[in-house]
């Protein structure tokens, strides 16, 4: 074959020009393959294009290496530290020397149940508080607004100097007035005996710069001049639209039940010129039913509380538990044996059954124990009517008053005259009683003679005993002469005669309100026996009869009463 018939093409694999990156003709190659050689120009523009391409392609291929040994170095670091963690240890990676073994401290988690116990103990403080402030709230709001004070009253004496001063005037009441009341009494209308009413009237003074605590007792049968006063409704606690008129020479009894303790407040006021700052008043019926509701009021006292009227209350000297009509009669109790002339034995009485019921309702556990708290709760809306004072203060003043000789405590009896007038009412002695009510606001030391709550209770002297002397021995004249001798000591008598039949006996008969009169016309006339009678009144009744020896004998000294009844013991004597 020739070789003119033949074409040779090289095309199977052409060459590239390095500098180009383009196919070169080989020289050999038959001109019958078209060559097209760029021209110069053209061609160094597109061979620096080349260079500047193959450059960048080779940045990136360094960047994408450097990127992906980062992120193995990153793999790796993350496997290491969890094989750490986890106590295990790997081979060092090629070219790096083999670490020295680190011991790793594996930490366990704390037991942490101390902590666990004080979050729990936390959690139930505050929801233990959170209940307890809610539950004395809802308690609180059943005791009912007074509405009593007075503070802009003219009757206040040098106001600007009593400033800081705590007067908390504390009015106890019997609700027999209530009762009579609703029997069919007219309005207005108070019985002039103090079955009802005003039981104690007694005003706490706290000193605004410290300093004992001074109670002023003043007697619930105290003769006033009552102002003007707006009607109180007691069954609503409430004041209405009607204007009782001032009345002259009234008993302070009647202030209470007409004007309630807006009235009592303005009477005290006008009184003593201390500008009363709180109120609290408690109706002493209702007290029964508190204690009821707590399960019983815890009380101590030192001698048994035997009463004239209601008999033995608390028979026994030391603890009892009192409730229901117990519980109000111990606080009620009037004419109780061994109890000084002062109200200072029913003030603290009631304040002791006070304060031990609202002890055992708000203290301690007593305010998470919400079905005690539901029954006390009507209770204590009725029988506590307050303006100024919660029920924390009202706590903390009863605490403070059921024990009136304990150190710190002041306590004092507005003076009244030894004879009350005719009506039966008790009138100031109005030079004492001002030396002590300046005292009182002027936060200066009492009068002795007003500090002394047994000042007055030393006994009568033989013109305060009144007696009629009847003769029931065999012997003519025998009153008449004894009479005289009686009067030549210094006694008031009254009747003398006869007796209406002869006794064997010689006896001293006398009401349970004249008992150390008794006592001390028993010293006069040795041979005389002492016999209660709550049928008399006001007067004795000595009896000759044929026991009489003749001796009547002057009284060294006025006779103090003597509480009869079991001994205290040195077990029961003192009290918390």
């Amino acid at each position: 074959p020739t070789t003119e018939a033949t074409t040779r093409v090289r095309a199977a694999t052409p060459r590239v020009d390095p500098d180009t990156s383009g196919p070169i003709s080989d020289p050999g190659v038959d001109q019958g393959t078209t060559r097209v050689r760029p021209s110069s120009s053209a061609t160094g523009s597109s061979r620096a294009l080349d260079r500047s391409e193959k450059a960048e392609r080779a940045r990136r291929a360094d960047r994408d290496s450097e990127t992906g040994n980062r992120a193995s170095h990153i793999d790796e670091t993350l496997t290491r530290l969890t094989a750490a963690h986890a106590g295990l240890s790997l081979p060092a990676r090629d070219g790096e020397e083999e670490p020295e073994p680190k011991v790793v401290a594996r930490r366990r988690p704390r037991i942490t149940v101390s902590r666990v116990l004080a979050g729990v103990a936390a959690l139930l403080v505050f929801a233990t508080t959170s209940v307890g402030w809610g539950t004395k709230g809802w308690l609180e709001s059943s005791i009912r607004n007074a509405a009593a004070l007075d503070p802009e009253s003219s009757s206040v004496v040098d106001a600007e100097a009593q400033q800081g001063d705590q007067n908390v005037l504390i009015v106890a009441s019997d609700g027999d007035t209530a009762a009579t009341a609703a029997a069919g009494a007219a309005p207005g209308a108070v019985p002039e005996a103090t079955g009802g009413g005003a039981d104690t009237v007694t005003v706490a003074h706290i000193p605004a710069g410290g300093g004992p605590l001074a109670v002023l007792s003043i007697p619930n049968n105290l003769e006033i001049n009552r102002p003007p006063c707006e009607r109180w409704d007691a069954g609503s606690a409430s004041y209405l639209d009607e204007t009782e008129r001032a009345e002259a020479r009234t008993h302070l009894l009647s202030a209470l039940d007409v004007g309630g303790p807006r009235c009592v407040t303005r009477v005290v006021q006008q009184l003593t010129g201390l500008a009363i700052t709180k109120y609290v008043g408690v109706d002493l019926d209702s007290l029964g039913a508190m204690a009821d509701a707590v399960g019983g009021a815890n009380v101590c006292v030192t001698r048994p509380v035997v009463d004239g009227v209601l008999g033995p209350v608390v028979p026994d000297a030391g603890t009892a538990t009192l409730e229901g009509v117990r519980a109000a009669d111990f606080a009620r109790a009037a004419d109780v044996q061994g109890d000084p002339s002062s109200d200072s034995g029913r003030i603290e009485r009631q304040q002791q059954l006070l304060a031990s019921v609202l002890t055992k309702a708000v203290a301690g556990a007593g305010l998470l124990d919400v079905s005690r708290l539901a029954a006390l709760r009507p209770a204590l809306g009725k029988a506590v009517v307050t303006d100024g004072a919660g029920i924390d203060e009202v706590l903390a003043l009863a605490t403070s008053l059921h024990k009136l000789d304990a150190e710190g405590v002041q306590f004092a009896v507005a003076p009244t005259a030894s004879d009350p007038n005719s009506p039966g009412r008790s009138v100031l002695r109005d030079t004492d009683a001002a030396q002590l009510f300046t005292a009182l606001r002027e936060d200066t030391p009492l009068p002795e003679q007003a500090r002394d709550p047994d000042a007055a209770s030393t006994g009568p002297s033989p013109a305060d005993v009144k007696v009629s002397v009847l003769n029931a021995s065999d012997k003519s004249g025998l009153a008449t002469q004894v009479g005289e001798t009686l009067g030549s000591l210094g006694f008031s008598v009254g009747d003398v005669g006869n007796a209406d039949q002869p006794t064997p006996q010689t006896v001293i008969r006398f009401s349970p309100d004249q008992a150390a009169a008794a006592a001390l016309l028993a010293s006069t006339v040795p041979s005389a026996t002492s016999v209660p009678d709550p049928g008399t009144s006001g007067e004795l009744q000595l009896v000759l009869g044929r026991s009489f020896d003749d001796v009547v004998r002057a009284p060294a000294e006025p006779v103090a009463l003597q509480a009869d009844g079991p001994a205290v013991t040195a077990a029961t004597a003192t009290c918390p």
